[in-house]
């Protein structure tokens, strides 16, 4: 019995013994089956966050650089729309030194005969850039004037001609008073070359005026010393950086002309009903997809560079189109540099006008300045 019970109790302790290790195995198992999917979860971990930085970095730089792009872009529109040149003649058509009107209604009853200068040829002239060929007007003192005479170079403004009634006005003027008078149409206006058919309000433009000093001096034998010029609006500009950048131009007479080409884009971005903070866009787009390099250089270089050689200031106080500021600053700085300028400022009269208003004073003081500055 006590056998029996003994193995009875055997028997027991062994099946306990085996469901015990049975159970031991089975936590082992699972706990290695929780440590594996621990694992597994932390391993995976990592790929998930590299995967978030990673679209978070890729929204982030999109996020930083969109407006970047698009603000450059609209500032790229900006500059294509603004500074699409004109070229051909539009509304100065048949216009020529021997016959010309004025096309602004204001003042299209204004006879221009006595202006006329019937002994003209045209020219065509190399540009110092290689392709872009530059047409113009030459037109001679009368003969009973010694030669070489002095001569101005008469340029015209933004989207203008050689054509126009204030090129062709000016021109009489100083040509019935026994001077040499020359007009180009600039590249991308008139006549002349169309380069990329936009214009680089003068940082270019002064390539072609410095052009024409080289071929009357090559081809008419004009002496350094009797040089001078004479620029409307955008031609003021141009004047002032050709003035600036060659030493042989030795007066200019800067007609409703701008000093600060920043300030000047701003102005024309505020005038079209643009924002002005799109200004720094358009520039810089303008150089980075156009080429273009607006702000250099800088009709400010007239007054650096001036040295002994005058400048003449005109500017109507009511201009619409480039504001008197800019030949006030021009005035400040000649006094700051010490310049030989003179400046004359006209109330009521708009921009380009003072012509038209005021024809014989405007005529007295232009012929009494290039007169005295090149007697030599």
């Amino acid at each position: 019995m006590n056998h029996l019970g003994g193995h009875t109790l055997s028997q027991q302790s062994e099946s306990s013994g085996n469901d015990n290790q049975d159970s031991d195995d089975e936590l082992s198992a699972a706990v290695e089956a929780v440590d594996e999917s621990e694992i597994s979860r932390d391993e995976d971990t990592p790929f998930v966050l590299t995967r978030t930085r990673k679209v978070l970095v890729v929204v982030g730089t999109i996020l930083l650089v969109l407006p970047i792009v698009v603000y450059l872009a609209i500032g790229w529109q900006i500059y294509v729309t603004l500074a699409t040149a004109e070229p051909g003649y539009g509304d100065q058509t048949g216009h020529s030194p021997a016959n010309f009107n004025v096309t602004w209604d204001v003042h299209k009853e204004m006879d221009m005969s006595s202006y006329f200068m019937e002994n003209y040829s045209e020219i065509t002239i190399q540009s110092r850039t290689e392709g872009i060929e530059l047409s113009g007007w030459w037109v001679p003192a009368e003969e009973n004037v010694p030669q070489p005479a002095p001569t101005v170079i008469i340029q015209h403004g933004l989207r203008s001609s050689k054509a126009t009634y204030q090129v062709l006005m000016s021109a009489g003027m100083l040509h019935r008073n026994g001077f040499n008078t020359v007009m180009i149409d600039l590249r991308d206006h008139g006549m002349s070359t169309i380069e990329d058919n936009r214009v680089s309000i003068g940082t270019k433009e002064y390539i072609d005026v410095m052009s024409l000093v080289d071929w009357l001096i090559e081809n008419k034998s004009i002496p350094e010393n009797k040089i001078g010029m004479l620029g409307n609006s955008m031609g003021a500009g141009t004047a002032a950086i050709a003035f600036g950048q060659d030493t042989r131009i030795q007066a200019i007479v800067l007609d409703s002309g701008y000093l600060d080409l920043e300030i000047i884009v701003e102005e024309e971005l505020a005038r079209e009903n643009y924002p002005t903070w799109l200004s720094k866009g358009t520039l810089f787009s303008a150089w980075l997809f156009g080429g273009e390099a607006l702000l250099e250089p800088s009709p400010t270089s007239a007054f650096e560079e001036a040295g002994q050689r005058p400048i003449y200031i005109i500017h109507g106080r009511t201009d619409g189109r480039v504001d008197v500021h800019h030949s006030e600053d021009m005035v400040e700085l000649a006094e700051e540099l010490n310049v030989n300028a003179t400046a004359w400022f006209l109330e009521d009269t708009g921009h380009v006008e003072a012509k038209l208003l005021f024809p014989q004073e405007y005529e007295q003081r232009i012929v009494s300045f290039f007169n005295s500055a090149l007697e030599n």
